[in-house]
């Protein structure tokens, strides 16, 4: 029998290889894509595909992982996660056009999606109550590593090809040979802990949870009994005996998931997922360096905010991750939303300042337009700088472009690129001209950003899918974290998809301002609504939502 702290570790290692493997996935293709758009000559819109393939990926698994960790199992649901994800590295690593490079990234995405479901739910039912929340946070906290590792890779990968392409003299044979080897071998370094993930998915034991719902008690009794001592054990597996007969009296009766115990934690835990994205996170990994350059930045001193950005992120994780057992998922959510409200409101007044003079000219630039190309001065007016900021699109392509009077060459240009269609046409969709604001305004912007990760990792990012996954009864907790992802992936599409209109349209002190509505109701829900999950067995938490005499939001948990 294997000793109780080497399954601790393998517990450990699912779910820091788990969340290593989405952070990577998620990170990896910003870097990639420097490449493979000179090597598989994609169009715009199919680079906007293959960037958005494990999204989708994500929201088909969303049911996929739900249903086969149910069927199967939460152990065979791994498996066939770490399978997909090894499949998916082989099909793009040989890929030879845009079909082959989207079918893996969209398996990719599928593989990615089905870890996110399955290892907080398997994490969840298998770690002590007591130690619950650092062992099930490891999963975020890799992800933020992850993501760190992927930006790390890219950065090793695109000076290696800087340095070759130097040595080579203008080959252009052999430049195209280094650039395709290196957007491969991003993707390919995958492979590797997903290999030892699918290893470490073999070697552990079954949910004991699962089992138990199976009706194989004594090989649940086994695999509790790996991480705890008997009289623990006993104590569990009563509660399970108490929450199945509780349940089975209740679907002799009405055999329904329509019932209060179930859709109350159901809608706990997907308005969780879905109001997580609501505070903006995406958009603002997704648009640090766009952000920066409106509020003052130049793009060269913006350039690495994605990295500062990352690593505050993986540092403050392990802050929230080594507290979350210790103060409780509530307070965690509170003092992190709070936080992310004070940055975001400082972000709303800066970028206010910046924008309240704001003038739309895009009429005067759509008529200086000809030939579907556009050369504009951008002057200063009365001794000041001014900046024009552009959104622009070419058959339907949208791009963003500002010049500042004060840059070098001040003059917009605006041409096809070398991907374009032949005759593409040039359409203004937004253009606002306004003052140019100084550089400390930018840092100031920069600091909001860095205070916005510090509250986010903290709180929203630490308890996540750890508190989804406890609040959901064993019976439908895969079914409820499938329609969670599905709602926090929604979300997600939302924000970024109407970023670029929003702040075109209203300025990014709007788009600033609906992120605060959205982490204020946040953080309501987290202070008013949720229950506290620390310290109570998965039974315990069931137990109260079943039983309908007591408070409807739970509040007895503690």
């Amino acid at each position: 029998m294997t000793s109780s702290s080497t399954y601790s570790r393998l517990l450990v290692a699912i779910a820091a290889l788990g969340g290593l493997l989405y952070g990577y996935d998620l990170g990896i293709i910003g870097a990639a894509l420097l490449y493979l758009d000179k090597c598989v000559h994609l169009s715009e819109s199919e680079v906007g595909l293959l960037a958005s393939a494990i999204f989708i990926g994500s929201l088909a698994s969303s049911f996929l992982g739900g249903a086969l960790s149910d069927w199967l199992g939460r152990k065979k649901a791994l498996i066939i996660s770490a399978i997909f994800f090894c499949l998916s590295v082989v099909l793009i690593v040989m890929s030879w056009n845009f079909y082959s490079l989207f079918a893996g990234r969209l398996l990719q995405g599928l593989s990615a999606g089905m870890i996110a479901v399955v290892v907080p739910v398997f994490m969840t039912e298998c770690a002590p109550a007591k130690t619950r929340g650092i062992s099930a946070t490891v999963f975020q906290l890799c992800i933020t590593l992850g993501i760190a590792v992927a930006m790390a890779a890219g950065a090793y990968y695109q000076g290696s090809v800087d340095d070759q392409v130097a040595q080579v003299a203008g080959d252009a044979a052999k430049i195209f040979s280094i650039q395709d080897h290196a957007w491969r071998q991003m993707f390919f370094s995958s492979i590797w802990p997903a290999v030892v993930f699918l290893v470490v998915a073999f070697l552990v034991a079954e949910s004991p949870r699962w089992l138990f719902r199976r009706g194989r008690k004594e090989e649940a009794r086994k695999v509790l009994l790996l991480g705890r001592d008997a009289a623990t054990v006993d104590l569990e597996l009563r509660e399970m005996e108490e929450v199945s007969g509780t349940a089975a009296s209740t679907h002799a009766k009405h055999d329904s998931l329509l019932q209060r115990h179930y859709l109350l934690p159901l809608a706990l835990a997907v308005f969780l997922m879905g109001i997580n994205q609501a505070t903006g996170i995406c958009a603002v990994f997704t648009y640090p360096v766009l952000m920066l350059n409106q509020a003052g930045l130049s793009e060269s001193a913006a350039a690495h905010t994605g990295v500062w950005l990352a690593l505050t992120n993986f540092v403050t994780t392990i802050a929230g991750v080594l507290l979350v057992d210790r103060l409780g998922r509530k307070m965690l959510l509170k003092i992190g939303t709070g936080i992310i409200l004070v940055a975001l409101s400082v972000g709303v007044l800066t970028f206010w300042k910046v924008e309240k003079d704001r003038v739309d000219v895009k009429a005067e630039l759509q008529a200086a337009v000809k030939d579907n190309r556009l050369e504009f001065p951008v002057a200063a007016k009365n001794g000041a700088p001014m900046q024009l900021s552009v959104q622009f699109a070419y058959d339907g392509q949208e791009q963003v472009k500002l010049v500042r009077s004060d840059a070098k060459e001040p003059v917009l240009v605006l041409a096809p690129g070398a991907q374009a269609k032949p005759g593409a046409k040039l359409e203004i969709l937004r253009a606002k001209l306004s003052s140019a604001p100084g550089e400390s305004t930018g840092y100031t912007a920069f600091a909001c950003l860095i205070l916005y990760i510090v509250g986010f990792a903290f709180g929203p990012g630490v308890c996540l899918w750890l508190m989804s996954a406890e609040l959901l009864p064993t019976r439908i907790r895969s079914l409820g974290m499938g329609l969670g992802l599905l709602a926090n992936s929604g979300v997600t599409v939302a924000t970024t998809k109407y970023f670029l209109p929003i702040v075109g349209d209203y300025g990014y002190s709007a788009m600033w301002g609906i992120w605060a509505l959205g982490t204020l109701i946040y953080f309501l829900f987290a202070a008013f609504i949720l229950p506290e999950t620390k310290g109570k067995t998965l039974e315990e938490i069931e137990a109260c939502f079943a039983n309908a005499n007591r408070d409807s939001t739970g509040k007895q948990l503690g």
